[in-house]
């Protein structure tokens, strides 16, 4: 696990590869190294942290054997030694370290891109190809590692933080639709960025950048919605599909077991972490080490069932009491780690719980995937609902029902929100967005003064809302595609390089996932209940009453602290004279939120926090003088 950084330009020069080297320099502590060829202006940057083949041989760059390619990465490659092997048979190499780098870079000087294919693992990879004078970039197929580019038709340069492409020598802007976007969405979706020039290579991709032509070429080489097939009827008894599932799931974790340092687990007590907690026990003699944190607010604290899980599977747990204070002292320091806006308010527990783990582990195994390949979100229902109420009442009793419940309780008006759009073809993008408590497309064009109608997510949408599969289904393929590598992985790569902590994600093994997301909805939602076939396997090995509970999220409480400890943030980023010196915002809906949610509509705090947490950025990154 690593960051890595690079150009191709006729003007950078080596001192703008080491800052942007430097700016990412918590990525990697371990370890960094350069490659220059000052004839050609092309530099690749690395910070190394050390995980597999401790010895400095392994550092990078690194480069083929023939001489042909130099080569910077970020991630695993879990079965290197399987394509070792293969390359021994195939060419008769001699390796000279124990990882999976060289491992790599042989694979591609032999077999070229295609290589690719060959690799289970997460990765963004930076090969420069010193005969054709060609740089191309690859990101794994499921985006679990980010990368980022900058291409303004002369100067190519690459990232795997956006920080570090902002401390090269241009003017950096503002993406303004990617703003909007941000602020339906709670994230900025890929392929945008939240600045202009700036892009983010899309997962299953690889890019090609030709320095004699100054042209930059894309392609997808895995698409997830390929993986699907659309006429399975199924056929199989749960049973067959369970072990499936297992035996999935342990030959991921075996993979995802092979450390020279010293490995854990991230254990909240849900389904997802305890399924892969109890697992991976079971792979190992000495008990394995789990992390938990919790919060002072008992609402958002399950620390209790992750230590009831701990007991069951025999596991060395380690308990962390968050203190609001904590918490709240970090809240206004999040955009220094995260670097674009960010709304998801589990950065902060995120962020606290890699910290712990960095104690003792250097890698941590941690429990994404789960709700979207399984279904476990709340959301999943919600589009089967409304197609029920147009499909019976149409329009009119959409409209209805949206006025009754915006005359109810707390709870009735924010589900209320979902009941209001007009387009059936963007509904679910709607719905997403308010399940999110984030802003309509409605209030996102009030708050700039102009018509906003989200775009960028809408073609993959619409391609998958015409495949022949449940409304579940679609549901949960776009949240693989979209909301799983742009939010939930963006999230925890970040929070975890803060702390030169790696994380692995077991369920997010390629073949477990199209192995699952092929199995019979039944073996997903059964009878109402949601992650089925996880929950039965994982009841064999806990009691039911840990198994079978009340879902919880893994969110902090900051609706009450911006009524209390963190209220001096909206007086702060959200005053009028700030956003009348600004000039970006209707000031005038912005006041009015706050007041609505000061007067009790708690459901508003999203939003409000969505705003600070872009204003803190803006702070940051593009006005240092913004609130003085």
């Amino acid at each position: 696990m690593c960051g890595i950084t690079g150009f191709v330009s006729p003007t950078y020069q080596l001192s703008d590869l080491k800052n942007m080297t430097t700016a990412i320099k918590h990525r990697g502590p371990d370890a960094e190294g350069f490659f220059w060829d000052e004839q050609k202006q092309i530099g690749l940057g690395h910070r190394r942290l050390s995980i597999i083949d401790l010895s400095v041989s392994a550092n990078q760059p690194f480069y083929a054997q023939d001489g042909r390619y130099a080569m910077v990465f970020n991630g695993e490659v879990y079965n290197f030694q399987e394509i070792k092997k293969d390359l021994q048979r195939e060419k008769n190499i001699e390796f000279k370290t124990n990882g999976d780098t060289e491992a790599i870079i042989e694979a591609f000087a032999h077999w070229g891109l295609e290589a690719v294919h060959r690799f289970n693992g997460m990765f963004a990879i930076a090969l420069w190809d010193r005969e054709q004078n060609e740089l191309f970039l690859i990101r794994d197929r499921i985006g679990i590692k980010p990368l980022y580019y900058y291409f303004d038709g002369t100067h190519f340069a690459f990232a795997s933080e956006l920080k570090a492409l902002l401390t090269l020598p241009f003017k950096a802007s503002i993406n303004m639709e990617a703003l909007k976007d941000y602020l339906f969405l709670e994230y900025v979706p890929a392929p945008n960025s939240i600045i202009k020039g700036i892009k983010k290579l899309e997962k299953g991709h690889y890019l090609k950048f030709d320095q004699s032509t100054l042209k930059v070429e894309t392609k997808t080489y895995y698409n997830l919605v390929d993986q699907l097939n659309q006429t399975n009827t199924g056929g199989n008894t749960e049973e067959v599909h369970a072990q499936e599932l297992k035996s999935k799931l342990e030959e991921s974790l075996k993979r995802r077991s092979i450390s020279d340092v010293p490995i854990g687990a991230f254990l909240s007590g849900g389904t997802d972490s305890s399924l892969i907690s109890s697992t991976f026990q079971k792979l190992f003699d000495q008990p394995i080490n789990t992390f938990t944190i919790g919060f002072e607010v008992p609402d958002f604290d399950e620390s209790e069932y992750a230590k009831q899980v701990s007991d069951h599977i025999g596991s060395t747990h380690y308990f962390s009491r968050i203190k609001d204070s904590d918490s709240i002292s970090m809240a206004e320091h999040i955009v220094e780690y995260y670097d674009e806006p960010f709304a998801a308010p589990s950065t902060l527990p995120s962020l606290m719980v890699c910290k712990r783990a960095k104690d003792y582990v250097t890698v941590a195994l941690g429990g994404d995937g789960g709700d979207e390949i399984f279904m476990g979100y709340g959301h999943y229902n919600w589009m089967n609902r409304i197609q029920k109420i147009r499909k019976y009442g149409g329009g009119s009793l959409q409209k209805v029902t949206g006025f009754i419940l915006s005359n109810g309780n707390n709870w009735h008006k924010r589900a209320a929100r979902i009941f209001d759009y007009n387009d059936p073809e963007s509904m679910w993008l709607h719905i997403w967005s308010q399940e999110q408590y984030m802003f309509s497309e409605k209030e996102i064009g009030q708050l700039f003064d102009t018509t906003y109608k989200h775009q960028t997510l809408l073609p993959s949408w619409s391609k998958i809302n015409e495949m022949s599969i449940s409304s579940e289904e679609k549901v949960s393929l776009f949240d693989l595609n979209h909301y799983l590598p742009d939010n939930l992985l963006y999230k925890m790569d970040i929070a975890s390089m803060a702390s030169a902590l790696e994380v692995r994600v077991p369920l997010l093994d390629h073949e477990l996932i199209e192995s699952a997301i092929n199995m019979p909805m039944e073996m997903k939602i059964n009878e109402g209940q949601q992650k089925y076939l996880m929950k039965k396997i994982l009841a064999k090995d806990l009691p039911e009453a840990l198994v079978y509970r009340k879902k919880w999220g893994f969110p902090a409480p900051v609706g009450n602290w911006l009524k209390s400890e963190l209220s001096f943030l909206i007086e702060k980023y959200l005053a009028s004279t700030v956003l009348k010196k600004q000039n970006l915002f209707n000031h005038n809906i912005i006041q009015k939120l706050i007041t609505d949610f000061k007067s009790g509509l708690q459901f508003h705090y999203k939003r409000v926090w969505a705003l600070i947490v872009f204003q803190m950025w803006y702070e940051k990154y593009m006005d240092n003088d913004l609130c003085k």
